[in-house]
């Protein structure tokens, strides 16, 4: 668990050195003087309105995550297990900190921003834009799937205590209060999709674009939402995950495709876990490998 916790904290330190140690720097000196100020980067994603302010917004968001982080590790070392009731309320608390985390973003945005044309929220004009999340839940499946036939979880798996299994997937694994699942459902395929790409595409990734260009905000997206869900063997597939995603909203121009993708992704994962939940005859090394698969 030490290791677990090193290598994400690693994680955290990588990014937050990309954007404190050069991204922030590189836009302020380039910003200093009004004939130094930085070309707007190219691309669908509008980043027309971001600029310094977002630095404190990013900061504060980083902050928020590392204060999760420190709280995992003192909840890794109570191996208490919680009962039905503090389940619930713990869900409750997780999907309002989900929209909480929406609510900021557009409140740092407020005026600044035109949010339905910057994040491309029209759905008339971006419906067939979604459509193709189903086969980009396939990819990362087929990744994950070669990743485990490679011997890379078995690799990760001498490094690391217990089976390696995100918590959000164990505790879908384990329940048998009927409330509890389903609001593991509603956090995992409502919550999880539309806060996390408001905050780390919609937000982070459009911010670190307009300061630093496309492919260092295509890798920090990516990498701090890898780091952000504090799991080892999740962490190199949902870094594949957000860079996808990053992907997908910059060639799409809408914040759609990426929570569309997200949608899919996890609410795939909630039903392969229901179905080996309530089939456990079923081969038992695809259960094993399915818990490896992340869940918001």
């Amino acid at each position: 668990m030490d290791l677990e916790f090193k290598v994400i904290g690693i994680a955290y330190a990588i990014c937050a050195g990309i954007l404190f140690l050069g991204v922030v720097p590189y836009y302020a000196v380039k910003h200093l003087g009004g004939e130094n100020v930085p070309p707007i980067p190219k691309g669908r994603v509008p980043i027309q309105g971001f600029g310094l302010p977002d630095i404190i917004g990013v900061s504060l968001l980083f902050g928020f995550y590392a204060c999760l982080f420190q709280l995992s590790r003192v909840e890794a070392a109570d191996s208490e297990l919680a009962g039905a009731e503090d389940l619930v309320l713990g869900l409750i608390f997780n999907f309002l900190l989900q929209f909480l985390q929406i609510a900021f973003v557009l409140l740092i945005l407020f005026r600044r921003v035109n949010l339905v044309e910057a994040f491309g929220l029209r759905w008339r004009a971006t419906w067939w834009k979604v459509i193709y999340a189903p086969a980009v839940v396939f990819v990362m499946w087929a990744f994950m799937i070669g990743l485990d036939f490679v011997g890379y979880n078995e690799w990760l798996g001498q490094f690391i205590e217990g089976d390696g299994m995100q918590e959000s997937v164990k505790l879908l694994q384990e329940t048998t209060d009927p409330l509890v699942f389903i609001l593991m459902g509603v956090v995992a395929c409502i919550g999880a999709p539309l806060a996390e790409e408001v905050v780390f595409r919609g937000y982070i990734y459009t911010m670190v674009k307009r300061m630093a260009g496309l492919p260092l905000a295509v890798i920090l997206s990516g990498l701090l939402f890898g780091a952000v869900h504090m799991n080892l063997v999740a962490l190199l597939p949902l870094t594949v995950l957000g860079i996808i995603l990053a992907l997908s909203y910059e060639y799409t121009g809408s914040l759609w495709a990426p929570i569309a993708i997200h949608f899919c992704f996890n609410a795939a994962t909630v039903a392969v876990q229901t179905l080996l939940k309530f089939n456990p005859e079923w081969i038992e090394e695809i259960e094993k490998n399915a818990g490896f698969i992340p869940l918001w």
